[in-house]
């Protein structure tokens, strides 16, 4: 049944779109969209939901994946806030089609018990939790699909650069807010994002930048709603139909690409050195002096940036490159004395224990309440669970062989498979294929100041909430913010999501702020359910 549900929607939309798909009403009389009625289990209890799916945009370049899941309860009412879920990780965006299988876990499907138990033991259900959590509590549950960096090219071009997935999820937010009168039971004016890993920079990205003018001629190439372009060539939005949100739920956000080399190289060079002195770490595509030299130059740009954004710390000081990791501390001991209260030393010792590698000198538990923390120690913990990834993290496609993991191929221009977007990777780039100081003849430094370079520059901004926070005033920022970062987590820096935290706290539009550094946890997210929603039930209510 769930397959030829699925083939019939795909068939649904194999037509050329047009403009009443913006229209929810109209496109369900033209079979642009469709509305099936599903019974799913909740709790063991049948609850009766809505499931509307439609192409979300007018002009749609990848309209397999440009389309919208819309969950609408029967308990909904017309201010029934909306779940909308970021399904994204490691900045590559799911395919419409995996918004409706198995792994999902937002797509709901009958004859299957969705628990809202608050305790997550597989942290693979953490979705399923949060959607059913949301649905009991009467809310509409919204996943879509959206172009990413996953695509490859299309027709020769490569449309999922940046900014096309954060675009695309603007523009899904927009059709909300155009079909509102449609949906009633819907209320526009409480949209809570959640994502994880890429979909937690990407939640973090949308609640930053609502109704920001740089996305407005990105949103009209697709038919976004509520984007008009005047005769003299200027783009604007209906202020009835904007792409700003009410919270955001973010884990482990995987943002600041255009600085997270730096900022892991901050945290982790003094752990790599050891590591390498104790034979410990080989990545066997460059040797460890190479692999160093790299690492301290990150570190040292990290300290230029980190003294440049003129940030204030909780206490009014300002944020320095000096303190930066005193600020760290300040924030993991307050995890550990909240854990110490809530979850009591003695699971803590356990979830030590049970780590991979688990010998412990970073945190000594006294049966008194008391304890000792060494960050350093802490630092090499981590990477011992988890080997570090080489130095640069995030941006080195042109720099090792075999290919490492990486985000390069978030930008670039549409003729090109991937750009370098950090001044390593761009300088030692050996690739030929038009990006790098090997093909252009230009240091980063001259490369960032041409008109292309300022073009990468732009998309780099359009991936990273700091700018849109703290030094852009033509948004409309999310007031709300929940935002985790495990302490067992090596996929970004300690170190970056400080600097995100004192980002949020400088920033005029962000009212309410809860950040952890959340205890023992890997890269993942949604573990902490039962914590999240009351954080929601709270913020809710004004």
């Amino acid at each position: 049944m769930k397959k030829l549900c699925a083939l019939l929607i795909i068939m649904a939309f194999a037509s050329a779109c047009s403009a009443a798909e913006i229209d929810l009403a109209k496109a369900l009389e033209n079979g642009e969209a469709t509305k099936t009625t599903i019974t799913p289990l909740v709790d063991g209890q049948e609850l009766k939901v809505d499931w509307y799916v439609a192409p979300y945009v007018a002009k749609p370049n990848r309209p397999e994946d440009q389309r919208i899941n819309i969950y609408v309860p029967e308990n909904a009412t017309e201010k029934s806030p909306v779940l909308f879920v970021v399904n994204n990780g490691g900045w590559f965006m799911d395919d419409y089609a995996a918004t409706v299988g198995d792994r999902d876990g937002i797509a709901i499907k009958d004859g299957k018990n969705y628990e809202t138990s608050p305790d997550v033991d597989d942290l693979s259900k953490g979705r399923e939790q949060f959607s059913a959590m949301a649905l009991k509590r009467g809310f509409v549950v919204v996943s879509y699909g959206a172009r990413s960096r996953a695509n490859g090219a299309t027709d020769g071009k490569f449309l999922g650069h940046s900014p096309a997935t954060a675009t695309d999820t603007k523009a899904a937010i927009r059709y909300l807010r155009a079909n509102k009168k449609f949906l009633k039971t819907i209320d526009t004016n409480r949209i809570v994002v959640n994502g994880t890993s890429g979909g937690g920079a990407m939640t973090a990205l949308i609640a930053a930048s609502g109704n920001s003018p740089d996305f407005f001629e990105y949103l009209f190439e697709i038919g976004a709603a509520g984007i008009s372009k005047s005769d003299d060539g200027i783009f604007k939005s209906d202020p009835e139909i904007g792409d700003e949100i009410f919270a955001t739920m973010s884990y482990c956000p995987i943002t600041d690409l255009g600085h997270a080399d730096a900022a892991y190289e901050f945290t982790y060079n003094e752990t790599r050195k050891k590591l390498f002195a104790d034979g410990d770490l080989d990545y066997d595509v460059a040797s460890k002096e190479e692999i160093l030299r790299r690492s301290d130059a990150l570190k040292a740009d990290y300290v230029k940036y980190v003294n440049s954004l003129g940030l204030i710390r909780k206490d009014g000081s300002p944020l320095t490159a000096e303190n930066l990791n005193d600020e760290i501390i300040r924030l993991m001991k307050a995890e550990i004395e909240e854990s110490i209260t809530e979850i009591g030393i003695e699971k803590m010792k356990s979830d030590i224990e049970n780590s991979r590698w688990h010998e412990n000198n970073w945190l000594i538990l006294n049966d008194d309440g008391s304890y000792t923390y060494d960050f350093d120690a802490h630092k090499y913990f981590v990477a011992r669970n988890q080997k570090l990834k080489i130095a640069p993290a995030f941006s080195n496609s042109g720099l090792y062989e075999p290919q490492q993991q990486n985000e390069d191929n978030l930008f670039g221009t549409r003729e090109q498979p991937y750009s370098p977007f950090e001044f390593v990777s761009w300088n030692e780039d050996t690739v030929k294929n038009s990006v790098g100081k090997d093909d252009t003849g230009l240091e980063w430094d001259d490369f960032i100041r041409t008109p292309e370079g300022q073009a990468l520059a732009r998309e780099i901004k359009m991936t990273c909430p700091f700018d849109y926070l703290t030094r852009d005033k033509n948004v409309t920022t999310a007031p709300n913010w929940y935002v985790r970062w495990g302490m067992k987590d090596r996929d970004s820096s300690f170190a970056l999501e400080t600097v995100f935290y004192h980002e949020l706290l400088n920033s005029a539009g962000v009212k309410n702020l809860n950040f952890e550094f959340a205890w023992l946890y890997p890269h993942s997210g949604n573990y902490d359910a039962k914590e999240a929603f009351e954080w929601l039930d709270f913020v809710l209510q004004f």
